[in-house]
């Protein structure tokens, strides 16, 4: 088999779904190296790069700062929602591949931006939408395309880890 090339990895927003999702999934892969951490309260920043980070790994406070880095090959943005179009698009203009958390964007329009700027540098993108192709949300989206819950205003499903049962909830008119 052949050995894969070593990726190195920039967290950007060291806050509860990177502690809980992105950086131990992250560890688990022998090619991937986080090397560089950024986040607006430093603690947090120098928390995970010592818990999950390379030897002098580095530490940021502006994701700026980070991005600056040419030896990070990719970002995953961790940011609260309404940073993630700015960081990403910053990101993909400095020549790294983003794995954004979801939700994409604010708006349709700072999508459509983050999908313009990932196709003219040719950079990846990739969204954490990892829930579209449970039962659960496939199964909610089928009762929507029938139109079995009359016209939807909000709908929002979860899933309870301990029972892995979903609770779909929408409101109608």
């Amino acid at each position: 088999m052949m050995k894969q090339k070593e990726v190195r990895v920039g967290i950007i927003g060291c806050g509860g779904i990177a502690f809980g999702k992105h950086m131990p999934s992250l560890a688990k892969l022998d090619h991937v190296k986080m090397t560089a951490f950024s986040n607006p309260t430093r603690e947090k920043a120098v928390k995970a790069a010592e818990k999950f980070g390379t030897e002098g790994a580095k530490v940021y406070t502006d994701y700026r700062e980070l991005l600056k880095d040419d030896s990070i090959d990719v970002v995953h943005v961790c940011t609260p929602n309404r940073t993630h179009a700015e960081i990403t698009i910053a990101a993909l203009e400095s020549g790294k591949h983003v794995m954004c958390e979801k939700p994409m964007a604010m708006t349709a329009e700072e999508a459509g931006k983050m999908v313009e700027t990932a196709g003219k540098t040719g950079k990846k993108l990739s969204v954490s939408y990892q829930s579209r192709y449970r039962a659960d949300s496939r199964y909610l989206k089928q009762a929507v395309e029938n139109g079995e819950l009359g016209e939807d205003l909000f709908c929002k499903g979860s899933c309870h880890p301990q029972t892995c049962r979903s609770h779909l909830g929408c409101i109608s008119q």
